[in-house]
């Protein structure tokens, strides 16, 4: 018959300690999860940042207790806080660092408790888009939440958790793009959201253009179809109001009608000075278009250098 694990069996065996700072254990017996860290480990921010916190330690530095719960087979814990400190630690040994004992401190909570700990604590490096949106969709799924008890589980609205879990199952072109910090993620969110699965074609197409225009980098706007200021619209507008009012009222009334489709060749006859000043208008929205293209070539052509 197995044996519950306990901290006495492991007191026991002369893996933890109790001491008046608290808890201890040794390295050995702390243990990582297969699946449970969310961080992207081949992130290279990833390794500088366990290498920023290896200096830290090496130079005396104070880090909070891990958060561990016993492991399933009683021979010692699995992190629930502090994977980056565990690293870190794992890293120093094989240095010739001497860690003989680790301050842990007893997570109290159930399965699903411990899989949020990573999405809830302060007292770790902040999580990235990517990790966190890859995280809320495993968990989403081991555990047959709704987007509604996902939000609740992690303190976050509802619509932070669609917007990540969307991001989530972004085509890999656009994930790769907010990893490597080329697409803010506000803007991968905000095209995924209007063009569904042809989100990836509106922000290939923005991202030659951008290079096109000597940028690095793709921002909201890049990805926003051009619109003209309301001081060219509105002389626009009147322009198209007085198309409108020049057609004769029967042929108004004509086209008003259902299946009222003019014929092919048919022609309606209106003012020139009408036309003119349609076209006049258009020419100028097309004009203030080009100004703002040039502009943004230029732009992208100083940041380059």
């Amino acid at each position: 018959m197995s044996t519950k694990p306990s901290w006495r069996q492991l007191i026991a065996a002369g893996l933890v300690k109790r001491t008046d700072s608290g808890m201890w254990v040794r390295p050995s017996a702390i243990r990582i999860r297969d699946g449970f860290n969310v961080r992207d480990m081949s992130d290279p921010d990833f390794q500088a940042g366990i290498e920023e916190l290896k200096a830290f330690k090496r130079g005396g530095g104070k880090v909070p207790a891990l958060e561990v719960a016993l492991s399933s087979d009683g021979k010692g814990v699995d992190v629930i806080e502090g994977h980056r400190r565990t690293i870190a630690d794992t890293q120093l040994i094989a240095e010739g660092v001497d860690i003989e004992w680790v301050r842990i401190e007893p997570f109290e909570g159930s399965d699903i408790d411990q899989a949020m700990r990573p999405f809830t604590s302060q007292d770790n490096a902040k999580l990235k888009p990517m990790e966190i949106a890859t995280g809320y969709k495993t968990r989403k799924s081991l555990f047959g939440l709704t987007n509604e008890e996902l939000a609740t589980r992690v303190n976050k609205s509802r619509e932070w958790v669609r917007q990540m879990l969307l991001l989530a199952d972004a085509p890999y072109s656009i994930q790769k793009l907010v990893r490597s910090g080329e697409l803010p993620v506000s803007a991968a969110i905000a095209t995924l959201s209007e063009h569904g699965e042809g989100a990836a074609k509106v922000i290939g197409d923005a991202k030659i253009a951008a290079a096109a225009a000597g940028k690095t980098k793709l921002t909201a706007a890049a990805l926003r179809p051009w619109m003209p200021p309301a001081r060219a619209v509105r002389p626009m507008m009147h322009a198209v109001g007085a198309v409108v009012d020049a057609i004769p009222e029967d042929v108004r009334k004509a086209f008003a009608a259902k299946d009222a489709k003019p014929a092919e060749g048919e022609t309606i006859t209106l003012p020139a000075s009408v036309v003119y000043e349609l076209l006049a208008q258009q020419g100028a929205i097309q004009a203030l278009r080009d100004k703002s293209e040039k502009k943004a070539a230029g732009k992208g052509g100083k940041n380059v250098a």
